[in-house]
Protein backbone atom coordinates (compact mmCIF):
# COMPACT_ATOMS: atom_id res chain seq x y z
CA UNK A 1 0.00 0.00 0.00
CA UNK A 2 3.05 2.27 -0.13
CA UNK A 3 2.10 3.65 -3.55
CA UNK A 4 -1.37 4.62 -2.37
CA UNK A 5 0.04 6.48 0.61
CA UNK A 6 2.44 8.38 -1.65
CA UNK A 7 -0.40 9.75 -3.78
CA UNK A 8 -2.50 10.49 -0.66
CA UNK A 9 -5.17 7.94 -1.47
CA UNK A 10 -7.33 8.92 1.50
CA UNK A 11 -7.72 12.52 0.27
CA UNK A 12 -8.35 11.32 -3.28
CA UNK A 13 -11.04 8.91 -2.13
CA UNK A 14 -12.67 11.59 0.04
CA UNK A 15 -12.74 14.03 -2.92
CA UNK A 16 -14.34 11.44 -5.19
CA UNK A 17 -17.00 10.58 -2.60
CA UNK A 18 -17.85 14.25 -2.03
CA UNK A 19 -17.97 14.85 -5.80
CA UNK A 20 -20.32 11.92 -6.42
CA UNK A 21 -22.57 12.83 -3.48
CA UNK A 22 -22.75 16.48 -4.58
CA UNK A 23 -23.61 15.58 -8.18
CA UNK A 24 -26.21 13.04 -7.04
CA UNK A 25 -27.97 15.43 -4.64
CA UNK A 26 -27.88 18.34 -7.09
CA UNK A 27 -29.07 16.08 -9.90
CA UNK A 28 -32.05 14.79 -7.92
CA UNK A 29 -32.94 18.32 -6.82
CA UNK A 30 -32.71 19.80 -10.30
CA UNK A 31 -34.57 16.86 -11.82
CA UNK A 32 -37.61 17.90 -9.79
CA UNK A 33 -37.28 21.28 -11.51
CA UNK A 34 -37.10 19.54 -14.92
CA UNK A 35 -33.44 20.49 -15.37
CA UNK A 36 -30.96 18.12 -17.09
CA UNK A 37 -28.10 16.54 -15.19
CA UNK A 38 -25.39 18.59 -16.93
CA UNK A 39 -26.63 21.61 -14.95
CA UNK A 40 -25.80 19.70 -11.76
CA UNK A 41 -22.33 18.90 -13.15
CA UNK A 42 -21.47 22.55 -13.81
CA UNK A 43 -22.88 23.80 -10.49
CA UNK A 44 -21.09 20.95 -8.72
CA UNK A 45 -17.81 22.02 -10.31
CA UNK A 46 -18.31 25.60 -9.14
CA UNK A 47 -19.08 24.47 -5.56
CA UNK A 48 -16.19 22.00 -5.32
CA UNK A 49 -13.65 24.15 -7.15
CA UNK A 50 -10.69 26.17 -5.82
CA UNK A 51 -12.82 29.29 -5.23
CA UNK A 52 -15.44 27.84 -2.83
CA UNK A 53 -15.13 24.51 -1.01
CA UNK A 54 -11.64 23.82 -2.43
CA UNK A 55 -12.27 20.07 -2.67
CA UNK A 56 -10.39 20.17 -5.98
CA UNK A 57 -7.58 22.72 -5.99
CA UNK A 58 -5.64 21.28 -8.94
CA UNK A 59 -8.13 21.03 -11.81
CA UNK A 60 -5.74 20.10 -14.63
CA UNK A 61 -6.24 16.32 -14.35
CA UNK A 62 -10.04 16.52 -14.29
CA UNK A 63 -9.97 18.97 -17.20
CA UNK A 64 -7.94 16.54 -19.32
CA UNK A 65 -10.21 13.64 -18.40
CA UNK A 66 -13.21 15.85 -19.13
CA UNK A 67 -11.92 16.46 -22.65
CA UNK A 68 -12.16 12.72 -23.19
CA UNK A 69 -15.87 13.15 -22.45
CA UNK A 70 -16.17 15.27 -25.58
CA UNK A 71 -14.72 12.44 -27.65
CA UNK A 72 -17.14 9.91 -26.15
CA UNK A 73 -20.03 12.31 -26.80
CA UNK A 74 -18.99 12.82 -30.44
CA UNK A 75 -18.70 9.04 -30.81
CA UNK A 76 -22.30 8.68 -29.64
CA UNK A 77 -23.38 11.51 -31.94
CA UNK A 78 -21.99 9.46 -34.82
CA UNK A 79 -23.81 6.30 -33.72
CA UNK A 80 -27.12 8.21 -33.63
CA UNK A 81 -26.75 9.81 -37.05
CA UNK A 82 -29.28 8.89 -39.71
CA UNK A 83 -26.67 9.00 -42.47
CA UNK A 84 -28.91 8.30 -45.43
CA UNK A 85 -31.46 10.89 -44.31
CA UNK A 86 -28.75 13.48 -43.70
CA UNK A 87 -27.04 12.72 -47.02
CA UNK A 88 -30.28 13.28 -48.93
CA UNK A 89 -30.73 16.72 -47.39
CA UNK A 90 -27.15 17.84 -46.71
CA UNK A 91 -27.69 21.08 -48.63
CA UNK A 92 -30.01 22.50 -45.96
CA UNK A 93 -27.60 22.04 -43.03
CA UNK A 94 -24.74 23.50 -45.09
CA UNK A 95 -26.77 26.56 -46.07
CA UNK A 96 -28.08 26.88 -42.51
CA UNK A 97 -24.61 26.84 -40.93
CA UNK A 98 -23.22 29.36 -43.44
CA UNK A 99 -26.16 31.75 -43.01
CA UNK A 100 -25.96 31.38 -39.24
CA UNK A 101 -22.22 32.12 -39.24
CA UNK A 102 -22.71 35.15 -41.52
CA UNK A 103 -25.47 36.64 -39.36
CA UNK A 104 -23.44 36.00 -36.19
CA UNK A 105 -20.51 37.84 -37.79
CA UNK A 106 -22.75 40.80 -38.72
CA UNK A 107 -24.06 41.03 -35.15
CA UNK A 108 -20.57 40.89 -33.60
CA UNK A 109 -19.24 43.29 -36.25
CA UNK A 110 -21.83 45.93 -35.30
CA UNK A 111 -21.15 45.39 -31.60
CA UNK A 112 -17.38 45.34 -32.16
CA UNK A 113 -17.33 48.57 -34.13
CA UNK A 114 -19.29 50.25 -31.36
CA UNK A 115 -16.93 48.87 -28.68
CA UNK A 116 -13.83 49.44 -30.87
CA UNK A 117 -12.72 45.82 -30.83
CA UNK A 118 -9.89 44.62 -33.07
CA UNK A 119 -10.78 42.59 -36.15
CA UNK A 120 -9.20 39.53 -34.50
CA UNK A 121 -11.56 39.85 -31.54
CA UNK A 122 -14.55 40.37 -33.85
CA UNK A 123 -13.71 37.21 -35.80
CA UNK A 124 -13.05 35.18 -32.64
CA UNK A 125 -16.31 36.16 -30.90
CA UNK A 126 -18.23 35.52 -34.15
CA UNK A 127 -16.92 31.96 -34.11
CA UNK A 128 -17.68 31.52 -30.41
CA UNK A 129 -21.36 32.57 -30.50
CA UNK A 130 -22.08 30.60 -33.70
CA UNK A 131 -21.38 27.17 -32.17
CA UNK A 132 -24.22 25.51 -30.26
CA UNK A 133 -23.93 22.57 -27.87
CA UNK A 134 -24.24 19.15 -29.50
CA UNK A 135 -23.92 17.47 -26.09
CA UNK A 136 -26.93 19.33 -24.70
CA UNK A 137 -29.28 19.55 -27.68
CA UNK A 138 -28.82 16.05 -29.08
CA UNK A 139 -29.48 14.64 -25.61
CA UNK A 140 -32.54 16.90 -25.32
CA UNK A 141 -33.88 15.77 -28.71
CA UNK A 142 -33.24 12.14 -27.85
CA UNK A 143 -35.05 12.37 -24.49
CA UNK A 144 -38.06 13.99 -26.18
CA UNK A 145 -38.08 11.43 -29.03
CA UNK A 146 -37.55 14.23 -31.55
CA UNK A 147 -34.13 13.33 -32.93
CA UNK A 148 -35.57 11.32 -35.86
CA UNK A 149 -38.30 13.80 -36.75
CA UNK A 150 -37.75 16.06 -39.81
CA UNK A 151 -37.06 19.03 -37.53
CA UNK A 152 -34.76 16.93 -35.35
CA UNK A 153 -32.86 15.64 -38.38
CA UNK A 154 -32.30 19.15 -39.71
CA UNK A 155 -31.26 20.42 -36.27
CA UNK A 156 -28.88 17.47 -35.83
CA UNK A 157 -27.40 18.09 -39.26
CA UNK A 158 -26.71 21.74 -38.42
CA UNK A 159 -25.14 20.76 -35.07
CA UNK A 160 -22.88 18.17 -36.71
CA UNK A 161 -21.73 20.57 -39.41
CA UNK A 162 -21.06 23.16 -36.72
CA UNK A 163 -18.77 20.62 -35.07
CA UNK A 164 -16.97 20.11 -38.37
CA UNK A 165 -16.52 23.89 -38.62
CA UNK A 166 -14.33 23.71 -35.51
CA UNK A 167 -11.34 22.65 -37.64
CA UNK A 168 -11.21 25.70 -39.98
CA UNK A 169 -12.03 27.93 -37.02
CA UNK A 170 -9.06 26.59 -35.05
CA UNK A 171 -6.80 27.05 -38.07
CA UNK A 172 -8.04 30.61 -38.47
CA UNK A 173 -7.33 31.38 -34.81
CA UNK A 174 -3.81 30.00 -35.24
CA UNK A 175 -3.22 32.31 -38.20
CA UNK A 176 -4.66 35.46 -36.66
CA UNK A 177 -2.70 34.70 -33.50
CA UNK A 178 0.46 35.14 -35.61
CA UNK A 179 1.50 31.59 -35.02
CA UNK A 180 1.88 30.40 -38.58
CA UNK A 181 1.86 26.73 -39.45
CA UNK A 182 5.02 25.24 -40.92
CA UNK A 183 5.09 23.44 -44.26
CA UNK A 184 5.53 20.15 -42.35
CA UNK A 185 2.15 20.78 -40.72
CA UNK A 186 0.31 22.22 -43.72
CA UNK A 187 0.99 19.27 -46.07
CA UNK A 188 -0.26 16.50 -43.70
CA UNK A 189 -3.22 18.70 -42.79
CA UNK A 190 -4.26 19.16 -46.42
CA UNK A 191 -3.75 15.49 -47.29
CA UNK A 192 -5.60 14.25 -44.22
CA UNK A 193 -8.51 16.61 -44.89
CA UNK A 194 -8.82 15.25 -48.43
CA UNK A 195 -8.53 11.64 -47.21
CA UNK A 196 -11.24 12.13 -44.55
CA UNK A 197 -13.52 13.82 -47.08
CA UNK A 198 -13.17 10.85 -49.45
CA UNK A 199 -13.70 8.43 -46.56
CA UNK A 200 -16.87 10.18 -45.42
CA UNK A 201 -18.18 10.30 -48.97
CA UNK A 202 -17.69 6.52 -49.24
CA UNK A 203 -19.51 5.99 -45.92
CA UNK A 204 -22.40 8.22 -46.95
CA UNK A 205 -22.79 6.38 -50.26
CA UNK A 206 -23.18 2.93 -48.66
CA UNK A 207 -26.27 1.87 -46.78
CA UNK A 208 -24.52 -0.80 -44.70
CA UNK A 209 -20.86 -1.56 -43.93
CA UNK A 210 -20.09 -5.12 -42.83
CA UNK A 211 -17.06 -5.28 -40.54
CA UNK A 212 -17.41 -9.04 -39.90
CA UNK A 213 -16.70 -9.23 -36.17
CA UNK A 214 -16.81 -12.71 -34.63
CA UNK A 215 -20.21 -13.80 -33.39
CA UNK A 216 -18.80 -14.76 -29.99
CA UNK A 217 -18.07 -11.09 -29.25
CA UNK A 218 -21.81 -10.49 -28.91
CA UNK A 219 -21.68 -12.30 -25.57
CA UNK A 220 -18.30 -11.00 -24.44
CA UNK A 221 -19.19 -7.75 -22.64
CA UNK A 222 -15.62 -6.96 -21.54
CA UNK A 223 -14.28 -7.23 -25.10
CA UNK A 224 -17.16 -5.10 -26.38
CA UNK A 225 -16.25 -2.26 -24.02
CA UNK A 226 -12.60 -2.25 -25.09
CA UNK A 227 -13.47 -2.46 -28.80
CA UNK A 228 -15.80 0.49 -28.48
CA UNK A 229 -13.31 2.64 -26.57
CA UNK A 230 -10.56 1.61 -29.01
CA UNK A 231 -12.62 2.81 -31.98
CA UNK A 232 -13.58 6.05 -30.20
CA UNK A 233 -10.15 7.07 -28.92
CA UNK A 234 -8.25 5.37 -31.75
CA UNK A 235 -9.95 7.40 -34.47
CA UNK A 236 -9.59 10.48 -32.26
CA UNK A 237 -5.87 9.92 -31.83
CA UNK A 238 -5.45 9.33 -35.58
CA UNK A 239 -7.08 12.61 -36.60
CA UNK A 240 -5.19 14.44 -33.83
CA UNK A 241 -1.92 13.12 -35.25
CA UNK A 242 -2.98 14.47 -38.66
CA UNK A 243 -3.39 17.96 -37.13
CA UNK A 244 -7.20 17.71 -37.17
CA UNK A 245 -9.58 17.79 -34.23
CA UNK A 246 -9.73 14.54 -32.24
CA UNK A 247 -13.50 15.09 -32.00
CA UNK A 248 -13.81 14.56 -35.76
CA UNK A 249 -12.08 11.19 -35.47
CA UNK A 250 -14.41 10.10 -32.65
CA UNK A 251 -17.38 11.20 -34.75
CA UNK A 252 -16.14 9.13 -37.71
CA UNK A 253 -15.78 6.10 -35.43
CA UNK A 254 -19.38 6.52 -34.31
CA UNK A 255 -20.60 6.90 -37.91
CA UNK A 256 -18.80 3.66 -38.77
CA UNK A 257 -20.71 1.92 -35.97
CA UNK A 258 -24.03 3.33 -37.15
CA UNK A 259 -23.42 1.92 -40.64
CA UNK A 260 -22.57 -1.58 -39.45
CA UNK A 261 -25.34 -3.99 -38.50
CA UNK A 262 -22.80 -6.27 -36.83
CA UNK A 263 -21.66 -3.72 -34.23
CA UNK A 264 -24.83 -2.12 -32.86
CA UNK A 265 -24.17 -3.69 -29.47
CA UNK A 266 -21.17 -1.37 -28.90
CA UNK A 267 -23.40 1.63 -28.29
CA UNK A 268 -25.23 -0.08 -25.41
CA UNK A 269 -22.02 -1.20 -23.71
CA UNK A 270 -20.49 2.28 -23.71
CA UNK A 271 -23.41 4.23 -22.21
CA UNK A 272 -21.94 4.20 -18.63
CA UNK A 273 -18.62 5.54 -19.98
CA UNK A 274 -20.46 8.28 -21.83
CA UNK A 275 -22.19 9.39 -18.62
CA UNK A 276 -18.97 9.30 -16.61
CA UNK A 277 -16.65 11.12 -19.03
CA UNK A 278 -19.22 13.70 -20.08
CA UNK A 279 -20.01 14.50 -16.44
CA UNK A 280 -16.32 15.17 -15.82
CA UNK A 281 -16.21 17.49 -18.84
CA UNK A 282 -19.03 19.69 -17.52
CA UNK A 283 -17.60 19.41 -14.00
CA UNK A 284 -14.27 20.72 -15.31
CA UNK A 285 -16.07 23.75 -16.76
CA UNK A 286 -17.45 24.63 -13.35
CA UNK A 287 -14.04 24.11 -11.73
CA UNK A 288 -12.46 26.75 -13.99
CA UNK A 289 -15.01 29.48 -13.22
CA UNK A 290 -13.65 32.18 -10.93
CA UNK A 291 -16.46 32.78 -8.44
CA UNK A 292 -15.09 36.15 -7.33
CA UNK A 293 -15.07 37.33 -10.95
CA UNK A 294 -18.56 35.89 -11.48
CA UNK A 295 -20.02 37.73 -8.47
CA UNK A 296 -18.28 41.00 -9.29
CA UNK A 297 -19.52 41.02 -12.91
CA UNK A 298 -22.84 39.22 -12.37
CA UNK A 299 -24.99 41.99 -13.88
CA UNK A 300 -22.84 42.29 -17.00
CA UNK A 301 -22.73 38.52 -17.50
CA UNK A 302 -26.50 38.03 -17.31
CA UNK A 303 -27.13 41.02 -19.54
CA UNK A 304 -24.86 39.55 -22.21
CA UNK A 305 -26.37 36.07 -21.70
CA UNK A 306 -29.89 37.44 -22.22
CA UNK A 307 -28.81 39.28 -25.38
CA UNK A 308 -27.05 36.20 -26.78
CA UNK A 309 -29.99 33.87 -26.10
CA UNK A 310 -32.37 36.30 -27.77
CA UNK A 311 -30.11 37.11 -30.75
CA UNK A 312 -29.11 33.48 -31.37
CA UNK A 313 -32.77 32.43 -31.14
CA UNK A 314 -33.71 35.08 -33.69
CA UNK A 315 -30.85 34.16 -36.05
CA UNK A 316 -31.61 30.44 -35.97
CA UNK A 317 -35.37 31.00 -36.25
CA UNK A 318 -34.69 33.06 -39.38
CA UNK A 319 -32.51 30.23 -40.77
CA UNK A 320 -35.29 27.67 -40.27
CA UNK A 321 -37.87 29.99 -41.82
CA UNK A 322 -35.65 30.09 -44.91
CA UNK A 323 -36.30 26.36 -45.19
CA UNK A 324 -40.08 26.91 -45.14
CA UNK A 325 -40.51 25.56 -41.61
CA UNK A 326 -43.61 26.73 -39.73
CA UNK A 327 -43.18 29.73 -37.45
CA UNK A 328 -43.67 27.51 -34.39
CA UNK A 329 -41.01 25.01 -35.49
CA UNK A 330 -38.65 27.85 -36.41
CA UNK A 331 -39.00 29.58 -33.04
CA UNK A 332 -38.57 26.24 -31.24
CA UNK A 333 -35.46 25.35 -33.28
CA UNK A 334 -34.10 28.83 -32.64
CA UNK A 335 -34.41 28.25 -28.90
CA UNK A 336 -32.74 24.84 -29.20
CA UNK A 337 -29.67 26.36 -30.88
CA UNK A 338 -29.57 29.57 -28.84
CA UNK A 339 -26.86 28.59 -26.33
CA UNK A 340 -23.09 28.73 -26.86
CA UNK A 341 -21.63 25.23 -26.97
CA UNK A 342 -18.77 23.25 -25.49
CA UNK A 343 -16.56 23.62 -28.58
CA UNK A 344 -16.64 27.39 -28.04
CA UNK A 345 -14.76 26.66 -24.81
CA UNK A 346 -12.08 24.98 -26.94
CA UNK A 347 -11.87 28.09 -29.16
CA UNK A 348 -11.66 30.29 -26.08
CA UNK A 349 -8.83 28.21 -24.58
CA UNK A 350 -6.84 28.23 -27.85
CA UNK A 351 -7.38 31.99 -28.18
CA UNK A 352 -5.96 32.44 -24.67
CA UNK A 353 -2.86 30.41 -25.53
CA UNK A 354 -2.47 32.55 -28.67
CA UNK A 355 -2.73 35.71 -26.52
CA UNK A 356 -5.83 36.86 -28.41
CA UNK A 357 -7.71 37.34 -25.12
CA UNK A 358 -6.49 38.36 -21.69
CA UNK A 359 -7.57 36.83 -18.38
CA UNK A 360 -10.56 39.18 -18.07
CA UNK A 361 -11.98 38.23 -21.47
CA UNK A 362 -11.24 34.56 -20.84
CA UNK A 363 -13.15 34.49 -17.54
CA UNK A 364 -15.95 36.59 -19.00
CA UNK A 365 -16.31 34.32 -22.03
CA UNK A 366 -16.08 31.19 -19.87
CA UNK A 367 -18.79 32.51 -17.52
CA UNK A 368 -21.07 33.53 -20.40
CA UNK A 369 -20.72 30.19 -22.21
CA UNK A 370 -21.44 28.28 -18.98
CA UNK A 371 -24.41 30.53 -18.16
CA UNK A 372 -25.98 30.05 -21.61
CA UNK A 373 -25.67 26.27 -21.21
CA UNK A 374 -27.16 26.46 -17.71
CA UNK A 375 -30.04 28.59 -19.00
CA UNK A 376 -30.75 26.38 -22.03
CA UNK A 377 -33.45 24.19 -20.47
CA UNK A 378 -35.18 27.20 -18.88
CA UNK A 379 -35.05 29.19 -22.12
CA UNK A 380 -36.40 26.28 -24.21
CA UNK A 381 -39.25 25.73 -21.75
CA UNK A 382 -40.12 29.44 -21.87
CA UNK A 383 -40.20 29.39 -25.68
CA UNK A 384 -42.18 26.12 -25.80
CA UNK A 385 -44.75 27.50 -23.36
CA UNK A 386 -45.02 30.71 -25.36
CA UNK A 387 -45.52 29.11 -28.78
CA UNK A 388 -47.98 26.50 -27.52
CA UNK A 389 -49.95 29.10 -25.60
CA UNK A 390 -50.08 31.22 -28.72
CA UNK A 391 -51.21 28.24 -30.76
CA UNK A 392 -53.85 27.34 -28.17
CA UNK A 393 -55.02 30.96 -28.06
CA UNK A 394 -55.38 31.06 -31.84
CA UNK A 395 -57.27 27.77 -31.83
CA UNK A 396 -59.62 29.08 -29.13
CA UNK A 397 -60.26 32.26 -31.13
CA UNK A 398 -60.90 30.16 -34.24
CA UNK A 399 -63.35 27.90 -32.42
CA UNK A 400 -65.15 30.90 -30.95
CA UNK A 401 -65.48 32.57 -34.35
CA UNK A 402 -66.67 29.32 -35.90
CA UNK A 403 -69.42 28.91 -33.29
CA UNK A 404 -70.52 32.51 -33.73
CA UNK A 405 -70.61 32.16 -37.50
CA UNK A 406 -72.53 28.89 -37.31
CA UNK A 407 -75.02 30.57 -35.00
CA UNK A 408 -75.33 33.46 -37.47
CA UNK A 409 -75.99 30.99 -40.27
CA UNK A 410 -78.66 29.26 -38.18
CA UNK A 411 -80.57 32.54 -37.87
CA UNK A 412 -80.17 33.39 -41.53
CA UNK A 413 -77.40 35.97 -41.19
CA UNK A 414 -75.45 36.26 -44.43
CA UNK A 415 -72.15 36.87 -42.61
CA UNK A 416 -71.07 33.25 -43.18
CA UNK A 417 -69.77 32.76 -46.70
CA UNK A 418 -67.90 29.48 -46.26
CA UNK A 419 -69.40 26.58 -44.34
CA UNK A 420 -65.95 24.93 -44.17
CA UNK A 421 -64.34 27.78 -42.25
CA UNK A 422 -63.36 25.52 -39.36
CA UNK A 423 -61.28 23.36 -41.69
CA UNK A 424 -59.42 26.37 -43.00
Amino acid sequence: MQLLSVINFNDLLKSIVIMLLTILLLGLLLKKLNQPYFVAYIIGGILLGPYLLKIFSNTDTITVIGELGLLVQMFFVGTKMEIQTLAKSIEKPIVGVLVQLFLSFIFILILGLYQKWSWQEILLFSFIISLSSSAIILEYLEKNNEIKTPLGTLTSGILILQDFMLVPMLLTINFIGQKALTIDQIIPLALSTIAITIFLKAIFSKKVINLHFPEKLKDDHEAQVFIGLLLCFGFGWLTQMLHLSAAIGALIGGILISKSNSMQWLEVRLIPFRVFFLSLFFLSIGLQINVDFLIHHLGLIFLIVAIILFVNSAINAFVFRLFKESWRNSVYAGALLSQIGEFSLVLCLVAKTQNLVNEFWYQLTLSIISATMLMTAIWINIIRTFIYKQASHLRNVGDFMYRKLKKSKKYGNTILYNDNLKDT
